[in-house]
């Protein structure tokens, strides 16, 4: 299957999740990571899962799913494991024209949820395309192991060097070029040893010379030094 990947901004939006077991509490976990407004329809959840609802105040329709529920909905997590609450909620979805990730069905999903884990800003998913989920967790688990702490503080640092340099103007070309001269510098080996005179060198070498990297690694290691330790 040929899925188009793509990251959605969540935050505020309404997020239904139908279950109240494991599956359902990972669902609901990553959502509000993302800032989503979670809305549970379920008779029962995990002793995990209400103590989640009750740290966060979320809203928890204590029944079982009914028609209509979808409605108003930005996403949809069908979580049971019951075929024909699945069923009903997949229809609910299409009446909606509510996205519908359901959990026993990979095919009739409008959606996966690849695995995945966080450097801060920096997300990586991997997904099989519903194909092999224990695959997914696997390479997760071994990206998880070669890509460390240093990654964040690596995005942070580029994020700062791109508005500097994005705020003076120049050539997109020349840009381009420059943040690839520090790529293949290898700035992440830098960060991850804390070089932090070799980094200021290259900076020095690298940035136009109206950039002033002195303040610019101040304000980065003032963020971000913690993370390397």
């Amino acid at each position: 299957m040929a899925l188009y990947p793509v990251n959605l901004n969540i935050a505020g939006r309404l997020c239904v999740v139908v279950g109240g077991g494991s599956v359902a509490f990972r669902k609901i976990s990553s959502l509000l990571e993302c800032g989503a407004e979670v809305r549970i329809v379920s008779p029962s959840v995990t002793v995990a899962l209400e103590k989640i609802i009750q740290e966060q105040g979320l809203v928890w329709l204590k029944r079982a799913f009914a028609e209509g529920d979808l409605q108003g909905a930005y996403l949809a997590f069908a979580a049971t494991s019951r075929p024909e609450v699945q069923a009903l909620v997949k229809r609910d979805a299409l009446h909606f024209q509510v996205l519908l990730n359901s959990a026993d069905d990979p095919e009739g999903s409008d959606f996966h949820v690849p695995a995945h884990f966080r450097r801060g800003e920096m997300l990586v998913a991997i997904s099989t395309g519903g194909g092999s989920p224990a695959l997914s967790r696997q390479t997760r688990q071994w990206l998880e192991q070669e890509i460390g702490p240093e990654y964040e503080a690596t995005v942070a640092l580029l994020a700062l060097v791109r508005e500097a340099v994005l705020d003076r103007g120049g050539d997109s070309v020349d840009n381009k070029e420059l943040f690839q001269n520090l790529l293949k510098a290898d700035i992440v080996e830098m960060i991850r040893n804390g070089d932090w005179f070799e980094l200021q060198i290259l900076l020095l070498r690298e940035l136009p010379a109206d950039i002033d990297t002195t303040r610019l690694l101040e304000k980065f290691l003032s963020e971000h030094d913690k993370t390397m330790h």
